[in-house]
């Protein structure tokens, strides 16, 4: 199925009933009519050789240690942003492994799980194609997203990348009949590759990459030695290996696996607001259950959102909240909270106080000192000199409650003004007026930080 005809029936990852009872229809007449012979997905894996369970040498990962200013997924990361890692499928059971991270209600009726995926901080999207039966060994073209077809997969393939800029990519495939978690060091930019179903037979062009030498190789970046390890450690009766030597077969899988690795290399500067820090591709053994793809597919990207945090650290000491507050005239204690990074270049770190009376004005109290000095029935937590904020009303519902909301965020013009910068430590609290309290105002607690560049 051409992109235009698709697009036409579904969006990126809407994938129809309708369109896999054509696909069904359509499948069978040509095997049945022309009598093609299907290409499985494990005849193109070659002998299972170069089974290595430790690096031969020491991986090149991404470091970002030395920078003095934060880069822009960095920055995304402190506003709150949360960065797409993409996974695809190819063949059973690598689509199941991935099943629960489509946005596509027919593909995965259980619905999707990827959204902010275990409070990781990264929203997690997959893609592959629908097979009939699902659990098929010669699988033929199957029909939806990256179809088992050149062409098709490099429409979509392109579309979706371009679309969600992922900041990881993972693709899966069928492997070897066995029960190996096969971790692809290798992805060439072929002049030669099998045929698939449907003419053009090739990729056009070919070799696909015309910025890449031909037959040139370029590398997972995937932390493989954190992955073999932690499948190993994971208990699913799996055999883990990184294969240093071989190729990812000259298929479709290596197909897809070299296209997620040139995304990544297009995109390898951390200056670049679509940075993609590291992609490669998992064969998935053909005896592989069901169930032991997906727990495998989510050990896997542990170890990969495990690398992105360590890649994307910022030199930025977690807040400390300490201190006192004053439960005010209405029995609730206000409270303060941080959200960001104190980092002098996002200029998006924010102080937040709840629990304060609704409708009545506020603002932030802060100082290079800290204090514990008893003050209008509560608790004063910065010491003099002590600096405040433009007062902000509270906002809220009613005059008698407690859900008015004090915030403040240290932009990066406000930083400078006030002289700010990397290595210094701020300690702030809310000061609210309270007209139910004898003093008329309350404090919340406080948090002390030390700005990072």
């Amino acid at each position: 199925m051409n992109l235009a005809t698709k697009l036409a029936t579904h969006s990126i990852g809407n994938f129809t009933a309708s369109t896999l009872g054509r696909a069904t229809a359509i499948g069978a007449l040509w095997s049945l009519a022309f009598c093609v012979p299907l290409t499985t997905a494990s005849a193109q894996r070659g002998a299972p050789a170069n089974r290595k369970t430790e690096l031969e040498q020491p991986q090149e990962l991404v470091s970002l240690r030395g920078r003095t200013s934060l880069v822009p997924r960095q920055l995304e990361k402190a506003a709150g942003g949360r960065p797409v890692i993409l996974l695809t499928g190819y063949w059973p059971p690598s689509n199941e492994g991935v099943r629960r991270f489509s946005t596509n209600v027919v593909q995965n009726p259980q619905g999707w799980i990827g959204s902010d995926w275990e409070s990781r901080g990264y929203d997690v999207h997959s893609y592959f194609p629908e097979f009939v039966p699902p659990n098929c060994s010669n699988c033929g073209q199957g029909s939806g997203d990256l179809e088992v077809d050149y062409q098709d997969t490099t429409a979509d393939f392109w579309q979706i990348v371009n679309t969600l800029q992922p900041i990881a990519i993972i693709t899966f495939s069928r492997g070897f009949t066995d029960l190996s978690w096969e971790l692809e060091m290798n992805q060439y930019n072929l002049t030669t590759w099998i045929g698939d179903f449907t003419a053009p037979f090739l990729p056009t062009p070919t070799p696909p990459d015309a910025g890449w030498p031909a037959n040139a190789v370029r590398l997972s970046s995937l932390p493989v030695a954190d992955i073999l390890g932690d499948i190993g450690a994971a208990g699913l009766g799996l055999a883990p290996f990184i294969d240093y030597a071989g190729s990812g077969g000259g298929y479709l899988s290596e197909f897809i696996a070299y296209n997620g690795t040139w995304y990544q290399g297009l995109h390898d500067s951390p200056l670049d607001p679509a940075w993609c820090i590291a992609a490669g591709h998992v064969h998935v053994g053909g005896l592989v259950t069901w169930p032991t793809a997906d727990a495998a597919v989510k050990v896997t990207l542990r170890s990969v959102t495990d690398y992105l945090d360590h890649v994307l650290q910022t030199p930025c000491a977690d807040p400390v909240t300490y201190c006192t507050a004053k439960v005010n005239s209405l029995g609730c204690t206000p409270s303060l909270t941080t959200i960001g990074f104190p980092s002098v270049s996002s200029g998006s770190f924010q102080v937040r106080a709840t629990q304060l009376r609704s409708q009545q004005p506020g603002l932030v109290i802060w100082s290079a000192n800290a204090a514990s000095i008893p003050f209008q029935g509560g608790t004063l937590c910065v010491a003099p000199p002590v600096k405040r904020t433009t007062p902000a009303s509270a906002g809220g519902s009613g005059s008698t409650s407690c859900n008015g909301v004090i915030s403040f965020t240290w932009s990066t013009a406000y930083l400078q003004q006030q002289g700010l910068a990397p290595g210094q430590t701020t300690h702030a609290q809310v000061w609210a007026r309270d007209n139910g309290d004898p003093f008329g105002s309350s404090l919340s607690n406080a948090a002390s930080f030390v700005w990072c560049p």
